[in-house]
């Protein structure tokens, strides 16, 4: 009796959060809708999305503007239908298409790939990860689809659904191009599976614009974009454009003597050891759900830090991870060291991420800028101390110990007997 009381408050308790995450989304959602419609509204990004769209249908140069539409000529083409539409009701249905990219990849990877934390905090992680979007979703950016769309590729490697993952890859890649990263990072513990079907993919999308514009066209476009994107040196942008980065903290706020080559070697280099660090987990046979959450962690940071145009709104990328961290801190029995680094780059990061605290407070001295790459930088520390020393293992272990409506792994994380994943070699 006493069992079936606390079971009836427990579900309260899980359905009390969930609600209040799905009534604030919706809130949320409905007052940047009548915001554009009011015209109080800051979606710039979202306007040079839509020009691109009507350059692409008018056969038109979409590179006019080197501070507006970067993307490729396949992003064009993906907003061409929505010039079709009323601004306002293009500008909900890009709302819903990130949003719905961004939930759906956070619960799809709760679900099949991170084990420490039970679905009960579902509604909890929602709720905290919507201050962090809400500036992307008033800009009209996509990072939300970006990030969704990597969690997506994620959960479909874990349960080796590798065409999925590669499609969830190369999309964000057109947008962005450094969201490789976790392609080439999931072809370390997967080549023979993934690789060529990355590979695959990125050609169908990269061909599939001429089947919309003659082929000089979207050649010339392809030029342009390529040449615009390696033209565009951003370790040379005055302080009011600077990338929040690494090297925004070495140049910037530490005055260090790096040249910009000793730079592109070290964002390099972390890349490569992001990659060796997954081939040396491989070699000791961790866990599935270790090895992909040390993936996504560790590359959601390195995008952030070591990527090649990280601005306030591309930390978003990193929130799906910062929230997951920062909720397992408190699911397991850290050290309170371990809680105080992913507690601190929390609250640095949303701080700053939608008030930017430089213009709340009227200062705009360059320390305060770099909240957020320092804020990445202590996450960094959490994630060492939780992901590559045994703390993961252990508290995998707890949450299978205590969790009492499962009686093996295999019920909490289904995997169909068709689809095992060969630990040794990362291969099913």
């Amino acid at each position: 009796m006493i069992l079936a009381i606390r079971s009836i408050a427990v579900l309260k308790h899980i359905a009390f959060w969930a609600v209040t995450a799905w009534l604030s989304w919706a809130v949320a959602l409905v007052v940047l809708v009548v915001r554009f419609c009011a015209g109080f509204h800051r979606a710039y990004a979202f306007n040079d999305y839509m020009l691109a769209g009507s350059h692409w249908i008018h056969g038109e140069y979409l590179y006019a503007n080197l501070r507006g539409f970067i993307y490729s000529p396949l992003v064009a083409i993906l907003f061409a239908p929505f010039t079709c539409s009323p601004p306002v009701v293009a500008y909900t249905l890009w709302l819903l298409l990130n949003v719905s990219a961004l939930l759906g990849g956070l619960a799809a990877l709760l679900k099949t790939t991170f084990p420490v934390i039970s679905g009960a905090y579902s509604g909890v992680i929602c709720l905290l990860l919507l201050p962090f979007a809400l500036g992307n979703l008033d800009a009209g950016q996509a990072n939300a689809l970006v990030v969704g769309l990597l969690m997506f590729a994620i959960a479909a490697a874990r349960t080796e659904h590798w065409d999925l993952a590669a499609f969830c890859v190369a999309i964000p890649t057109y947008f962005k191009i450094y969201p490789l990263a976790v392609g080439l990072l999931i072809c370390t513990v997967a080549p023979r599976r993934f690789a060529w079907r990355l590979f695959v993919m990125f050609a169908v999308l990269g061909v599939a614009p001429f089947l919309f514009q003659h082929w000089s066209y979207v050649s010339d476009q392809y030029h342009a974009w390529l040449t615009t994107r390696t033209s565009d040196d951003r370790l040379t942008y005055s302080f009011n454009y600077a990338p929040l980065d690494l090297w925004f903290l070495i140049h910037d706020i530490g005055h260090l003597p790096v040249m910009p080559w000793v730079y592109t070697l070290l964002q390099l280099g972390t890349g490569s050891g992001l990659a060796l660090l997954c081939l040396w987990g491989k070699s000791r046979h961790w866990e599935t759900e270790r090895m992909l959450t040390t993936l996504f962690f560790l590359v959601s940071i390195w995008m952030v830090l070591c990527g090649p145009a990280t601005e306030s709104h591309t930390y978003l990328l990193l929130a799906p991870a910062l929230v997951l961290g920062l909720v397992q801190s408190f699911n397991a029995g850290y050290l309170w060291w371990a809680r105080a680094l992913v507690c601190a780059a929390f609250v640095l990061q949303f701080v700053n991420h939608n008030t930017r605290t430089s213009y709340l407070f009227h200062l705009k001295q360059p320390w305060i800028f770099s909240a957020q790459p320092i804020s990445a930088l202590l996450f960094l520390g959490y994630c060492f101390c939780w992901l590559i020393t045994d703390a993961f293992r252990i508290s995998y272990r707890v949450v299978i110990v205590t969790s009492r409506q499962s009686e093996s792994r295999q019920f909490l994380f289904p995997e169909p007997a068709h689809e095992r994943w060969d630990r040794s070699t990362g291969e099913s």
